[in-house]
């Protein structure tokens, strides 16, 4: 049978192994994220190392969300909606246009430009005629 200290000591190594909250992880990776973009390129050792932490903390935001909702698709959502909710603007942009294939996206512009030539050229020959 447990005495009451030996299940205070096991609630207290079990909130050690928990892990941040869903608010301490975001703050954590936050911090991380403005570190790294506000240290200069020159200072690669440390930027490399608050690269290294915001990809951490992006783990243990998913861990915290995932423990918060359950291990379904509704706690897979939630951290990976928790780690986007935590990017600017410009960060969620850069990371839309990471997860293109390169060969779709050239392939489009090659698309998107050679209709932008033929179109310029009929265009072109039609108003020549008619001027």
């Amino acid at each position: 049978m447990q005495t009451l200290a030996q299940h205070a000591h096991d609630d207290d190594v079990a909130e050690l192994l928990r892990g941040p909250s869903p608010d301490e992880a975001r703050e954590s990776l936050v911090y991380w994220r403005e570190r790294h973009d506000g240290l200069p390129r020159r200072r690669r050792k440390a930027r490399r190392e608050a690269q290294t932490m915001v990809l951490a903390w992006e783990g243990r935001v998913r861990s915290a969300e995932i423990e918060r909702w359950g291990g379904g698709i509704l706690g897979r959502a939630a951290g990976s909606v928790a780690v986007l909710r935590t990017l600017s603007p410009a960060g969620l942009a850069r990371r839309a246009i990471g997860l293109v294939p390169r060969p779709l996206v050239v392939g489009v512009l090659t698309i998107v430009l050679a209709t932008a030539l033929v179109l310029g050229t009929i265009f072109g020959a039609i108003l020549s005629a008619l001027l």
